[in-house]
């Protein structure tokens, strides 16, 4: 039989008791506890079982002691939980001990003997650290500072750990920035929302300031920094009248778009054609009725390639004959060149207008007609739409389409004073007039489905849409949905909304 052998006398790491201390690790008990759980250990300040720092303590309880309760090591409470608990079962560690031993135990006269260990008012000391009070923004500390020279802001520099380096708020800042979490709480949105917001205006106000205007520049450029939403900070500065609107930021999307095709095209003819959009808008020489810009888009869009290809052989419009017209056409299938041939008459006939061309080369150029008949949808891909549906307002949206042949423009703008559940009516607003739609018994349950998850969701919205989804429920232009969240719920379904009301229509 070998001897018994004796281990040096220390305090164990985990459990704090003192004893003897296998291969200068840990006490026998948590000896066996760290070979059945290796990688885990107790917290010094709750006993959760998990992946703990250094000192000891879980993450949790870091953010705790940092933040809400940093004396918790230095005045310790009767009653409050200062020792290890919640221990794994079978596994007991009989020697734990709180991190403030009292004055008269033997074990803190030991430790005081041994002199290797760091008294605790010192070794807990970082746990209480506060953090540094930053000062303002230079620029912000004299409001009489002037720009030098304008220039782009690179938010870069503001990653995820230089977040609490940011310049303090001043009082009209601190102010704004309370307003913000108030106004997003009423509204009802979520916290991941919340939290991108006020770090997106904690970052502009640390530099910025709130005394004055915000070039939307200098907001639009953060969009480039992860968790940040320039959208709502938009929307919400712009209520206030705190944004200097930008000079290439006027007007609609569609208008920039048609503003920025137009000048990639050489001067001469981009001249004409804006020519031709003062004319499309009603601005031309003769009074007519105006075009919506996406309608001045879409011809855009189909004749462009055209154009381009022209620019590259002739320096204006007035060079261009029937002949070229005919050439255009052949070189497209027939889908592309009917769409084509309209765009290209409402180009010539507006410069034709405007005195710029002397002849309109589309004059009397036709094409021959096309008939498609429909063919119908199988009756596989039609069994089970509406449970197919993901959430209520999709199986709404599919019964509207699918069963009273509903178009997709005005499925996105019906409202919800239009819809009576009492009578079983929905009205439908056409450039033709009001349609009344009855609704039969699924129809009219969808719909107080969806009336119940609207209200859930978006409580208080003033959205006066019958459809909503996160961005037009908060947006205050009350915008409807967009015609892309149809496509996308009938893509899930496979199928097209305009070819399934059409084969209903025709059933």
């Amino acid at each position: 039989m070998s001897p018994a052998r004796s281990w040096p006398v220390g305090q164990c790491p985990i459990c704090l008791g003192w004893g003897e201390r296998r291969q200068s690790t840990s006490c026998a008990a948590c000896a066996k506890w760290r070979r059945a759980f290796p990688g885990q250990r107790a917290c010094l300040r709750c006993g959760r079982v998990s992946h703990v720092s250094g000192d000891g303590l879980c993450r949790p309880c870091l953010q705790i002691i940092r933040t809400d309760d940093p004396q918790w090591v230095f005045s310790p409470v009767p009653g409050r939980p200062v020792q290890l608990a919640l221990l794994l079962q079978g596994v007991r560690l009989p020697r734990a001990s709180s991190l403030l031993l009292p004055a008269n135990r033997k074990d803190k006269r030991l430790r005081e003997t041994l002199g290797d260990v760091v008294p605790a008012q010192q070794k807990w000391q970082w746990l209480a650290r506060k953090p540094a009070l930053q000062a303002l923004s230079p620029h912000l500390v004299d409001p009489a500072q002037t720009v030098l020279f304008e220039v782009r802001r690179d938010w870069r520099c503001i990653t995820v750990g230089a977040l609490d380096q940011l310049p303090a708020l001043t009082a009209a800042a601190e102010a704004l920035v309370g307003e913000f979490n108030q106004q997003a709480r009423l509204r009802g949105w979520n916290p991941a929302s919340r939290n991108n917001g006020t770090k997106t205006l904690r970052i502009l106000l640390a530099w910025i300031g709130a005394d004055a205007p915000i070039r939307e520049a200098d907001i639009r450029a953060l969009s480039g920094r992860p968790g940040t939403t320039v959208r709502r900070m938009l929307q919400f500065l712009g209520e206030r009248g705190m944004i200097i609107p930008g000079p290439a930021r006027q007007g609609t999307a569609v208008q920039r778009t048609i503003q920025q095709r137009i000048q990639a095209l050489p001067e001469t003819i981009a001249g004409e054609l804006r020519q031709w959009v003062k004319v499309a808008r009603g601005e031309g020489r003769r009074a007519h009725r105006e075009l919506p810009f996406s309608t001045i888009r879409s011809y855009l869009n189909c004749f462009y390639p055209v154009l381009t290809a022209w620019s590259e052989r002739v320096t204006s419009l007035r060079e261009i004959t029937r002949d070229d017209i005919h050439a255009a056409l052949d070189e497209r299938p027939p889908v592309t060149a009917r769409n084509l041939l309209p765009a290209l008459r409402s180009l010539f006939r507006a410069l034709k207008q405007e005195r710029i061309i002397f002849r309109d080369p589309t004059r009397a150029v036709t094409l021959p007609a096309m008939r498609r008949l429909p063919v119908p949808i199988p009756a596989d891909q039609l069994r089970g739409l509406i449970d197919r549906a993901e959430n209520p307002m999709a199986k709404l949206i599919v019964a509207l389409i699918a069963i009273h042949g509903l178009g997709k423009k005005e499925t996105t703008r019906l409202l919800l004073d239009d819809l009576s559940l009492s009578t079983g009516h929905l009205i439908v607003r056409r450039s033709t007039g009001r349609h009344t739609v009855y609704l039969d018994q699924l129809t009219h349950t969808l719909a107080i489905s969806w009336l119940r998850e609207r209200h859930r969701r978006w409580p208080l919205t003033a959205s006066r849409h019958l459809l909503v989804t996160g961005q037009t429920a908060a947006a205050d232009a009350d915008p409807p949905i967009a015609l892309t969240v149809l496509d996308a719920i009938f893509q899930k379904l496979g199928l097209n909304p305009s070819t399934l009301r059409q084969d209903r229509i025709l059933d």
